[in-house]
This record gives C-alpha cells, structure tokens and sequence, in this order.
C-alpha cells in the first residue's frame, strides 16, 4: 500500500503543484471549459497536496474555501487517476476536515459530482437537493456540520 503525505499551503506556494493536477483531471478529462477550472477563490483559499512518499510526486490537491459566518466549502477536489482508490483521497479529505476544524469552520458544503456521492457520504456529508449541472457535469450539494472542540 502506497503511503502520502499532505500539507495545507497558501495559492501561491500551491499554484505550480495544483495547476497541473486541476488542468489533467478537469480540463483534460473531465471537459471542463478553462474559464470556468480558474476562479477567484483560488487566491484566498488554503490548498491541501498530497504527495506519494514513494514517488515523491503531488498526485492529488483540494480547495477549503471559507466564506464567513463558519461556512466552508470544499472544492477542486482532484487525484491524478494512476492513484485512484489508493487511499490518496481519503487523506485528501481527513486533511481537509481537520484544517476546517483547525478554523473553526463548523457548517461545510461541496459540490460533488454524483458518481462521487458515496465517497463524500463516507466523511459524513449528505446530500441535499436535487442533482444539477455544474461545468456541463451532473452534481449534488452536500453538507456536514463539524461539531464544535470538546
């Protein structure tokens, strides 16, 4: 089994590892109209990198967006697809949750993408509303409320 690290890192220190990783799984893959990968919450977010100790390469990045009043939202959620299912999503995520509680963010929302809905429900997100299209792909809106410190 593959082991990862990760690190939480302002826009411009992530910029030159998340670029790459966004523009393969989104534009390339995904479709994704460039105008839309690219927005103005890159700059003020926190950027999660997970790096394949093995390979000593950034396989997989994320977005923690706050927006005031404790809410958060988690986005660009993206692993290179060699790493897939390797567990480099799930520290993906761990480390986005424990950077929001390290905020005090307690109300988190993502757009998921639906064939990604159970993955987001195994770090207790539900799912509201109806699905929708986002950047031409289906999604829901999720939400978890993160307890406050004991």
């Amino acid at each position: 089994m593959s082991s990862y690290s990760a690190v939480v890192m302002s826009w411009q220190l992530a910029r030159e590892f998340a670029v790459p990783i966004r523009r393969t799984v989104f534009i390339d893959e995904q479709n994704v109209p460039e105008e839309l990968e690219w927005d103005a919450f890159d700059e003020p977010g926190f950027h999660v990198l997970v790096f394949d100790d093995a390979s000593r390469k950034v396989v997989a990045t994320a977005r923690l967006s706050p927006r005031g009043n404790g809410l958060c939202f988690f986005n660009r959620l993206a692993v290179l697809a060699p790493w897939r299912g390797s567990g480099a999503g799930r520290l993906l995520m761990e480390t986005l949750l424990d950077e929001a509680r390290r905020r005090s963010q307690r109300n988190l929302e993502l757009h998921a993408q639906t064939r990604a809905r159970g993955f987001y429900e195994r770090f207790g997100f539900a799912a509201e509303g109806e699905p929708y299209l986002e950047a031409g792909i289906e999604h829901i809106t999720m939400r978890r409320t993160l307890a406050p410190p004991a």
